[in-house]
């Protein structure tokens, strides 16, 4: 079986125990998609910290409070309290009132499964602490992976809006951390897994003791797996209408990235596919890109899916439903590893954004990438006090790059109006398989930065 690993969330640690260390009383919400990392997150700050951990699960409010008593009683040593559970969260919370006068974090998990046993469960903590609660030293936290009813719990209508004394938001990894799920893959196949699985712990957990084509036949292609269903399962669990977000990044997978073509392909008006697209921006599942030196007002934005497994998802499984359902998923497996390097072309342009993030050639008040009337700059990167501009192209390919690439880039940035007479420009070319001599000979002439993967490892990796 494998289990969990706790990689990265230092910041979200730090602000937990923090906030668990001074005086007073804490309403601290943790909320953030399913499969993140919330509850190993929330699991790791206990191992320190005194108090409970409840995970909420879909039953009724007798079992559940009945479940905690049982789980009180165990943990503090006090049979009575099992053997006359807790009938009400009015007697529940009164007993922490009464018995803990020092720091005590009593921790929800799945929170929102605890209010649909009991819609007014939110009311009866309002009044608790309105009246009593944030005069103790009582950490509450309630965590949460349906954003949608998280959002409910806490917006301005419900009774806890502005109760909240923290709030941390889990999101995925970035590659450098992603990388540590990995250990056993190769710096290539840290790349193609990433590009699978974007930097959601749980999918990445399914990775790295196998092949990878052997993971995706097993774990992905599987009609038992969990990761086969896993896009439909979320939007059901997540979103009210999941039909409706299926539609939208169901268009977008297949080249409907602006507006009026996702209206179109939908059949959904304006202001529901608006509506719709705000709700899986925030779900950090859909990005609206615009080109850098533009504003965010800019009519040339278009939508993409954010998250790597879901542009997976969309194109090796829905798309292919039938013959995995049928068993024979390993021509379908063979192909994409054939074809590993177009998979993996969009995420490793991210992965440079993340690799010149940190390296800096000099401080960036913007980055991404630029078009315009057909023409296309992997990365811009821009300061705008500075005036200093980089250009940078990122290709994975296995044939060294030429100088052909390059002389098409300095012909495309006369294109980019940002900066006047005055803006200094640099110029980028990161790529997979290194660079011919003739291309190596320009840029030392041209004072052309030249990465290759063994230059991203250096900085990705981190040695033991």
């Amino acid at each position: 079986m494998k289990y969990p690993k706790f990689i990265n969330r230092e910041q979200e640690l730090t602000a937990l125990k923090e906030r668990f260390s001074t005086k007073g009383a804490e309403f601290i919400v943790v909320y953030g998609r399913r499969r993140i990392g919330k509850s190993t997150l929330l699991q790791k700050f206990m191992e320190d910290a005194d108090g409970i951990y409840f995970f909420c699960r879909i039953e009724s409010q007798k079992e559940m409070l009945e479940r905690f008593s049982s789980q009180l009683a165990e943990q503090m040593d006090m049979e009575y309290i099992k053997e006359a559970p807790f009938t009400t969260w009015d007697s529940l919370l009164d007993f922490f009132i009464r018995n803990r006068t020092e720091n005590f974090a009593i921790v929800f998990d799945e929170f929102p499964y605890a209010v649909s046993a009991n819609p007014s469960l939110p009311s009866i903590v309002q009044d608790y602490w309105d009246k009593k609660l944030k005069k103790t030293n009582l950490k509450i936290i309630i965590c949460g992976s349906s954003i949608s009813m998280m959002e409910s719990l806490l917006g301005y209508k419900s009774p806890l809006y502005g109760r909240r004394t923290a709030q941390i938001n889990i999101v995925q990894m970035d590659f450098k951390n992603s990388c540590k799920f990995m250990e056993m893959y190769s710096f290539e196949e840290k790349i193609t897994t990433y590009s699978i699985c974007g930097g959601t712990p749980a999918y990445l957990i399914e990775f790295g003791d196998a092949p990878i084509g052997k993971c995706i036949e097993d774990r992905i292609f599987q009609k038992d797996a969990f990761m086969y269903n896993e896009v439909p399962f979320l939007l059901r669990e997540e979103l009210k209408e999941p039909r409706i977000y299926f539609s939208i990044l169901n268009a977008i997978s297949i080249g409907k990235t602006i507006l009026s073509e996702i209206i179109n392909h939908t059949g959904y008006e304006k202001g529901i596919i608006t509506k719709y697209l705000s709700v899986l921006s925030d779900l950090k599942l859909v990005k609206r890109h615009i080109p850098v030196t533009e504003n965010v007002k800019s009519r040339k934005g278009i939508y993409v899916i954010e998250d790597n497994f879901f542009v997976f998802w969309f194109k090796y499984v829905f798309n292919n439903m039938e013959m995995i359902e049928k068993n024979l998923s390993s021509e379908l497996v063979k192909s994409i590893m054939e074809y590993n390097n177009k998979m993996c072309s969009r995420v490793f342009e991210k992965i440079c954004i993340e690799f010149l993030l940190m390296k800096k050639p000099f401080n960036f008040t913007g980055i991404g990438s630029w078009w315009h009337k057909g023409n296309e700059i992997d990365i811009v990167a821009i300061n705008d006090i500075t005036k200093e501009i980089l250009f940078c192209e990122c290709i994975y390919t296995n044939k060294k790059v030429n100088t052909d690439i390059y002389l098409n880039l300095r012909n495309k940035i006369r294109y980019v109006k940002w900066g006047g007479s005055e803006r200094k420009e640099i110029y980028c070319l990161i790529s997979k398989s290194g660079f011919t001599q003739s291309m190596k000979k320009l840029a030392a002439r041209d004072d052309v930065l030249l990465f290759d993967l063994k230059d991203l490892e250096n900085i990705f990796i981190e040695e033991v």
